[in-house]
């Protein structure tokens, strides 16, 4: 978590996975230690770690940002790990203590993947402050204990449906059943006037349009195999980034996803139908 006061952009959209916490109750043989250091977008960088325990199979703890600094806080926090996608997803939740003379803080959401060599956790992060409004981006870098590397291996394990997220630099691939699917879109934060298009295949399936908390509906007709979906921002809105909700339905399936990129950045969808 970190002060308002050094948070660069203002608005970004986020993802929270909501899992129920116990801060005092896991056991101590199975806790982890991961730390390492928060970067905000274009701006500063601070100490950051992470302390979680599992409790009937929960995972929960804490995290400390700046320790040793004069913006030092402790935040409690949920966690989950996701085998298949070899990585960990938390969300921080309620403020323990704070050095900060900050009275406005913004808890983090974060899905972070390991690298290959099974050494570190990364990913890219966004803030919601306590009247869920967004407030900030950047990434964060993590050291990963020996007890982790499990927790982060693939065993055929099937992950929890959680949103993905797409940027300019980080694609997400999706197999679906039918080659007649729908995509809703809309705006699942504050609606200020982010513009975007999207196209399949080279060919423009709807846009420039404007989203708003209303969700605006796309039938789409895949071709077989790899459907290639580019998600463009024509814009930042009011607040940057421009940033959109968007959900893939594929008969009862559900696949939700989030976008967040700058003006003129494109985002990948790649959609397979068998």
């Amino acid at each position: 978590m970190f002060a308002q006061n050094i948070r660069m952009f203002q608005k970004i959209f986020f993802l929270i996975l909501f899992i129920g916490f116990n801060t005092n109750g896991f056991c101590q043989q199975d806790s982890l230690y991961f730390s390492g250091t928060l970067l905000l977008s274009h701006s500063d960088s601070y100490k950051y770690s992470i302390i979680i325990g599992r409790n009937n199979d929960k995972w929960s703890g804490y995290s400390v940002l700046d320790e040793g600094g004069i913006n030092e806080t402790k935040t409690s926090l949920t966690a989950q790990f996701l085998k298949a996608k070899k990585a960990m997803i938390f969300s921080e939740k309620k403020l323990i203590s704070t050095k900060s003379k900050e009275s406005n803080f913004c808890y983090i959401n974060a899905l972070l993947k390991i690298n290959h060599k099974k050494t570190e956790l990364s990913g890219y992060f966004m803030g919601q402050d306590e009247q869920k409004k967004m407030c900030g981006s950047g990434t964060i870098h993590l050291n990963v204990p020996e007890k982790a590397k499990i927790l982060l291996t693939p065993d055929g394990t099937k992950d929890s449906n959680i949103s993905a997220i797409v940027t300019s630099h980080h694609s997400e691939s999706f197999t679906v059943k039918s080659g007649a699917i729908k995509l809703e879109v809309w705006d699942g934060g504050l609606s200020d006037q982010d513009s975007l298009s999207i196209s399949l295949n080279n060919e423009l399936l709807v846009g420039p349009f404007q989203i708003t908390n209303e969700k605006n509906t796309i039938t789409i007709k895949l071709k077989k195999g790899e459907n290639l979906m580019i998600i463009k921002a024509l814009n930042e809105g009011l607040e940057a980034p421009n940033s959109a909700r968007l959900m893939i339905l594929d008969g009862n399936s559900r696949y939700p996803i989030v976008s967040f990129l700058k003006k003129n950045e494109e985002a990948v969808v790649k959609i397979k139908w068998p």
